[in-house]
């Protein structure tokens, strides 16, 4: 989902920008001494910083939290639209029929039939608005939930690795080329859901 998405291009940069301050803060020697500290990092294990990384689209696609997450939400909204349609329809209904009994009814009838029909689109309108805050607090609580599941997963799975930085690549980020010897998606995966499917037993 967007929301996702946006996460990982936030968590991606944030990481980055980090990288880069902490490079350049123990170094005068410009930008020779970035490469130099990741090579360092590779070819020394021990020295400089350690860096890992995931591909973020694989890995929002083929979480289970998300997965559920965002099938309650389809859900949730299935049954907003329902609702909001339904209304809809009620509305529609008395306007038909308000049309077809018009040249029965007196002036006053005719205006208080038309204050009832304004009075049921306002309520239509009210729902409609309704209905979509409550979409987007849901989105706004599938956002924090997933945020922290994955804060607090990668702070365990980076220790166990042993690296500095879990960095999320995905199609449009600012990484260009990454080694494939730093890709930990599967595992990433493999222990995420693993996590999660012993949290959905306790």
């Amino acid at each position: 989902m967007k929301s996702i998405q946006t996460y990982a291009t936030l968590a991606l940069a944030v990481a980055v920008a980090v990288l880069f301050y902490f490079q350049f803060s123990t170094s005068n020697s410009g930008t020779s001494s970035i490469g130099k500290s990741l090579s360092d990092s590779l070819t020394n294990p021990g020295e400089g910083l350690k860096v890992a990384y995931v591909n973020g689209d694989s890995m929002m696609s083929s979480y289970g939290l998300m997965k559920d997450l965002e099938a309650k939400f389809i859900q949730d909204n299935m049954v907003r639209e329902t609702k909001l349609k339904s209304a809809q329809s009620r509305l529609e209904s008395q306007y038909r029929a308000y049309q077809n009994e018009l040249s029965t009814l007196t002036s006053r009838e005719r205006m208080k039939k038309e204050e009832q029909l304004q009075q049921a689109q306002q309520q239509l309108m009210a729902d409609q608005q309704e209905l979509s805050q409550n979409a987007a607090v849901q989105e706004a609580e599938m956002y924090n939930q997933i945020q922290d599941s994955l804060q607090a997963f990668f702070k365990e799975f980076g220790k166990e690795l042993g690296v500095d930085f879990v960095l999320a690549t995905q199609k449009g980020s600012g990484i260009l080329f990454a080694n494939p010897a730093l890709d930990v998606t599967g595992p990433a995966i493999e222990k995420l859901n693993k996590r999660y499917e012993a949290g959905k037993t306790k």
